[in-house]
């Protein structure tokens, strides 16, 4: 049996070897972090797993981490644990990474206990110390504040948005693939900052290079329509089915269309449909939507107008206004469901509504029925 005084050691070189591990986080650790935020699953996956195996091994952040992001939905098959796992991942390693965001401010230990905890001031304080996952974060939380809470102002909004694009920029300075996407999508949408297409394509540009499967799509859909580069249907689609590879919604999206289109690459309808299927799965609504196209048409798929009709729907229900455009099309013809003039106008309208008419949004409020 250990003696008090051993015990007191032991624990105190636990919380010394979480501090540094803390302080100087592991690629693992990093890889994981930063899969998660990029929309790679195939990346987050195979940090997943190392991860996992040093949490297994004991090791104190590896742990906690891995307890963080099992909460995640998504979270990839080796970060799945059960509660019980979790709650202890998490209580025993929490007290010496708390201990080092205390007692040195550090910038990865605060945002883990950001993550942790939700706690926004916390998270500022790690974006303000210079982490740049909180950066990433905290640019995001502050953008979507500026886009959707009914209660800012337009001046209010628009400087949130030049703090967002300052988070962003400050990432993206370290070279960092998610801080160099978010600001290649302000510089892209002109967010934030006056637009410049190409200085969005080089930010872009450099996040691709560092393997970030979004900017990879971006830069693909940059080809396909000719944006500052010369259009090349053949460059756009394997920028796409680079992006596909990292098993990213969009990306396969993208490439599946090119696919069903036969631009840049051989048509194949059956390959396009098992894209969609994916990229459905991930969470795309306009890939649910063309899928149901697809079915609708039976093109890659066996001609089934019902499910046609369920996966628009599916993908009405993401606020996607083509898929309520098909489902208006199906009631006017009766085609994977009853025929109904009524709906097909209602549908017709609630596509208009969600694309900004007022007019259908004040229809809408007063006579919609939603079966």
């Amino acid at each position: 049996m250990q003696t008090t005084a051993k015990m007191l050691c032991a624990l105190t070189a636990a919380a010394a070897a979480a501090a540094a591990a803390a302080a100087n986080p592991s690629h693992a650790v990093l890889r994981l972090l930063n899969s998660r935020a990029s929309g790679s699953p195939r990346a987050y996956a195979e940090a997943a797993e190392e991860v996992a195996a040093q949490a297994k091994a004991g090791k104190a952040v590896y742990a906690f981490v891995l307890g963080l992001v099992s909460r995640e939905r998504d979270a990839p098959p080796a970060a799945r644990l059960d509660e019980a796992t979790r709650r202890r991942y998490l209580d025993e390693n929490r007290g010496p990474i708390k201990k080092i965001a205390v007692e040195r401010n550090n910038p990865m230990a605060l945002y883990l206990l950001a993550l942790d905890s939700g706690d926004t001031n916390l998270l500022h304080r790690a974006a303000d110390a210079g982490n740049v996952q909180a950066e990433n974060a905290w640019g995001s939380l502050i953008f979507s504040l500026a886009l959707t809470d009914p209660n800012t102002t337009s001046n209010q909004a628009e400087r949130l948005m030049r703090k967002a694009h300052d988070c962003f920029k400050d990432a993206a300075g370290k070279g960092d693939a998610n801080g160099l996407y978010n600001l290649g999508m302000c510089l892209w949408r002109g967010l934030g900052t006056e637009r410049d297409d190409q200085a969005a394509f080089n930010c872009f540009r450099a996040a691709a290079e560092k393997g970030h499967p979004e900017a990879i799509n971006n830069i693909g859909g940059f080809f396909r329509d000719g944006t500052i580069v010369e259009r090349d249907a053949e460059l756009s689609a394997k920028w796409f089915a680079k992006s596909a590879s990292y098993e990213n919604p969009f990306g396969q999206y993208n490439y599946a269309l090119a696919l069903r289109r036969g631009e840049g690459v051989e048509r194949d309808y059956k390959k396009a449909v098992e894209l969609l299927e994916k990229s459905a799965n991930g969470g795309c609504a306009e890939a649910v939507n063309t899928l149901g196209v697809a079915y609708w048409k039976g093109e890659g798929v066996k001609k089934d107008a019902a499910r046609a009709f369920r996966l628009f729907m599916r993908a009405a229900d993401s606020g996607y206004p083509p898929a309520m455009d098909n489902i208006s099309t199906c009631y006017e013809q009766g085609d994977g469901v009853a025929a109904s003039e009524r709906k097909a106008m209602e549908w017709k309208i609630r596509s208009r509504a969600a694309r900004g008419d007022r007019n259908a949004q004040a229809w809408l409020q007063q006579n919609a029925q939603r079966d």
